[in-house]
């Protein structure tokens, strides 16, 4: 017995060794190595427990500490911003947004129905207002060929230009001893009597066969004036369904870009009634003669005008759409400089599809859609990602964010070792 307590002994005295173990390094290996103990064989008592947990909750509390100090000595280092830890929190919490906000296939179907929806109702709402001037508007739409039908009947007049002029003046000596009360109407009915005859030897009127026709003339009129007239808000769903493909900076720009894509398509959309109307209307109706006839159909001639209007709507969106592109970094303009035959060749196709089966008519559509191109070109030179200014510049400034850290960097090792050689001493 006297054997095992002397062997019990001097491990439990006070020795050199357990001074070095006594310290609070050795505290906390020993807290730390019977936590570790603990968990590792799970068959200790629940004193033991009790021990290892209060130890790990001590090694915790430290580690959880440490932070705290990090921030307060971040905090009285002078050349700490917390502005940027708030701007990496302000990018985490929108990468979290955008992973958040990513949607099934299922759900973009369902929003493209939704927008669609709100597009026709908003078309029946443009038309309900627009048809009450649907009228005035048919009058505007077919003034063009009006115009283009008394030059040419005015060309193939088989009276003189004069004739109308000298019975008017026969007719109002004629009746100037009698009692006619009429004279002041005498010019109007000279007026008619002339486009009469201008409409019954070269023609000049419009005709339609099927009795509805001209009821449902206004009613195609009236739609169109809804899109162009409701085109804003048209537009503002196409770019909000587009929205969640883009990054979160990017879709501050979508209430613009809908403003700009309706002021291109009304402006396309007036372009061809006040530049390609009176041309193409002009060459068209050039061949008419006393022998033929030019009368053109209702239906026909506003199927022409609204495929026209449409057409030159939607090409002078190419602008636009070359700076999304540039923009997103898709294209540049050396890579559209590169395609400008192609481009060409793809201009007269697109020509000949959006509008009739004439040579004229396409060079007409054909000839601005090349130019818009150009203007595409320089608009993707000025604005876009890829060209070579604007990498240059961005080299620039991450070459100067990168010489920052660089300094931030050897400011915050002089302050280390600073404190080293201060606490050395």
């Amino acid at each position: 017995m006297s054997s095992e307590k002397d062997d019990v002994t001097p491990e439990s005295g006070v020795t050199p060794e357990d001074t070095d173990k006594n310290t609070p390094e050795a505290s906390e290996e020993a807290s730390g190595g019977a936590s570790r103990s603990t968990r590792e064989n799970g068959n200790s008592d629940s004193g033991g427990n009790t021990s290892a947990s209060e130890g790990a909750d001590i090694g915790d509390g430290e580690t959880e500490r440490q932070p705290e100090g990090d921030g307060s000595e971040k905090a009285d280092d002078p050349d700490f911003d917390p502005s940027l830890d708030e701007e990496s929190q302000d990018d985490e919490d929108e990468d979290e947004e955008e992973a958040s906000g990513q949607m099934t296939l299922l759900e973009h179907l369902g929003e493209l129905r939704q927008r669609m929806v709100r597009c026709v109702l908003a078309i029946i709402v443009g038309m309900l207002a627009c048809y009450a001037f649907a009228e005035q508007m048919f009058d505007i739409l077919m003034k063009p060929m009006k115009e283009v039908l008394k030059k040419v009947a005015a060309k193939h007049m088989v009276l003189p230009l004069d004739f109308f002029t000298n019975l008017e003046t026969s007719l109002a000596q004629a009746l100037k001893g009698t009692d006619f009360k009429y004279f002041e109407k005498l010019p109007v009915f000279v007026e008619a009597l002339q486009d009469s005859m201008s409409t019954v030897m070269v023609g000049g009127h419009f005709q339609y066969t099927y009795p509805a026709e001209a009821f449902f003339s206004h009613i195609k009129i009236a739609i169109v004036a809804g899109i162009f007239l409701m085109s804003p808000y048209l537009f503002a769903q196409i770019w909000g369904f587009i929205a969640p493909g883009l990054y979160s900076h990017e879709r501050k720009y979508v209430v613009p870009m809908a403003i700009i894509s309706a002021m291109f398509f009304v402006g396309g959309g007036m372009f061809g009634y006040f530049v390609v109307f009176p041309f193409g209307f002009d060459f068209f109706a050039s061949f008419a003669s006393t022998e033929i006839a030019f009368t053109p159909k209702l239906n026909e001639y506003l199927s022409f005008c609204l495929k026209l209007l449409f057409a030159f709507g939607v090409v002078f969106e190419l602008p636009l759409f070359i700076f999304f592109l540039a923009r997103l970094g898709i294209v540049s303009s050396r890579g559209l400089r590169k395609k400008q035959k192609y481009a060409v060749l793809v201009a007269f196709v697109i020509s000949s599809i959006l509008t009739p089966p004439d040579p004229f008519t396409q060079c007409l559509m054909a000839g601005p859609l090349i130019i818009l191109y150009e203007l595409g070109i320089w608009v993707a030179y000025l604005f876009g990602k890829n060209e070579k200014r604007h990498q240059e510049k961005l080299a620039e400034e991450a070459e100067a964010e990168q010489e920052e850290l660089e300094a931030a960097a050897r400011i915050e090792d002089a302050a280390l070792t600073g404190d080293s050689g201060e606490s050395g001493k």
